[in-house]
């Protein structure tokens, strides 16, 4: 697609196309500066802000979770789908921590001591990207995360949707390329999730 922009991690914003490549090479940088399996390559297509086409690679599990919109999503071209807890009780959630250590990150602190006894498990593994495609394919029930990048969500996002999931702010509405907060999981749980999360309202 030669007349798309690109808007990427390390790069920021090139152009202004109603079609834009986002892009994160290394989802999970840090674990991988570490040694820690777990990291992977975060690419979607948008279109005037919509994600339309989004693929996210595990390398090391060789696990390609691809997805177009309107169509199913998939991990390794087999059909994937949202895992449905009988209860938020039951649900093993990812967390995701914001870049830096401001009021951001100290209230997502908070919430996770909240959230500790109201549901079955939380982790934060440190790959936003691969914790969307662990949701979409029902690995893990859900996550919630605050003030992270576009290019962590913009195939992940698709992928929940696509896979039977629904994905909002902490507010409800739909995410954005300014949003300042996101939680995914099965409709059955995820508005019980929303409503226990802190809003900027």
């Amino acid at each position: 697609m030669p007349h798309a922009s690109f808007f990427a991690e390390e790069s920021g914003q090139n152009g202004d196309a109603p079609y834009c490549w986002v892009i994160d090479p290394l989802d999970g940088t840090t674990n991988f500066a570490h040694k820690i399996p777990y990291f992977c390559i975060s690419v979607a297509l948008t279109f005037q802000g919509v994600s339309v086409l989004g693929v996210i690679y595990d390398p090391l599990r060789d696990e390609l979770f691809s997805v177009q919109q309107g169509k199913p999503a998939m991990c390794n071209g087999k059909p994937i789908a949202v895992n449905c807890p009988a209860n938020l009780s039951d649900a093993f959630l990812f967390v995701g921590l914001p870049y830096s250590k401001g009021i951001a990150y100290q209230q997502t602190v908070k919430t996770v001591e909240r959230l500790a006894d109201k549901v079955f498990a939380l982790r934060h593994l440190g790959a936003i990207a691969l914790d969307q495609a662990y949701v979409a394919c029902g690995r893990t029930d859900g996550l919630f995360f605050r003030d992270l990048g576009w290019w962590d969500i913009a195939a992940g996002m698709l992928l929940i949707q696509e896979a039977g999931g629904a994905v909002t702010t902490f507010e409800g509405t739909v995410p954005t390329k300014n949003y300042r907060s996101y939680v995914a999981a099965h409709p059955k749980i995820h508005e019980k999730l929303r409503l226990l999360l802190p809003t900027d309202t």
